[in-house]
């Protein structure tokens, strides 16, 4: 099976929490312990703790790209208002696959993956549960992402409340803006746990 890994000594560093949650980050370098102690991740299946890690980090998390994922304890952050997500990741294959996502019982409010037919990472939202739309902000196919360590950061902003169209989100790929979306309705809030996986 491909191994899929994410982690590094920054994996993720959600902001705009709103469930009473603060502001965190998931080094994953030898657990799925939080900074701030409140909202650790469980492992499921084949989920292993390395040393492999981009520069300056201490390790990571890799996974078997069939059984293996991270969970949260709660959701992380609150999909109906502002969010950022950032996330080292590294694929070893061009299979598709979600880095990381915020879940529900259809569809995730959120996904960071990398989508197989445009060989693009991708940040994606949905507007509900069922039969959603999925607002998506798009790489770029041309910038290698496998068997590379790759900093992503999803960037959400809710739309104001009582003018239509004024949302939107970006994706940045090692500091590089690479796709947007814009005039978004509001979006769908799972409440859900936070899961990594590969």
């Amino acid at each position: 099976m491909p191994t899929d890994q994410a982690g590094a000594d920054s994996v993720i560093v959600p902001a705009g929490w709103g469930n009473g949650m603060p502001e965190d980050e998931w080094k994953l370098a030898t657990g799925g312990t939080d900074t701030a102690a409140l909202n650790p991740l469980t492992a499921s299946g084949s989920a292993t703790y390395g040393t492999d890690a981009p520069s300056g980090a201490t390790g990571s998390v890799a996974f078997d790209g069939n059984t293996g994922f991270l969970k949260s304890k709660q959701s992380a952050v609150n999909t109906l208002g502002d969010y950022t997500v950032s996330a080292w990741v590294k694929i070893n294959s061009a299979l598709g696959t979600t880095a990381v996502c915020q879940g529900t019982t259809q569809h995730q409010a959120f996904y960071l993956s990398y989508d197989k037919p445009s060989k693009a990472w991708m940040f994606q939202t949905t507007t509900n549960d069922e039969n959603s739309d999925f607002p998506t902000a798009e790489g770029d196919p041309n910038t290698g992402p496998i068997g590379t360590w790759t900093h992503l950061v999803a960037a959400y902003r809710a739309p104001i409340a009582g003018k239509s169209g004024t949302g939107s989100m970006a994706l940045y790929q090692n500091g590089t803006l690479m796709g947007t979306a814009t005039n978004l309705s509001p979006q769908y809030d799972s409440s859900m746990p936070l899961t990594i996986d590969g």
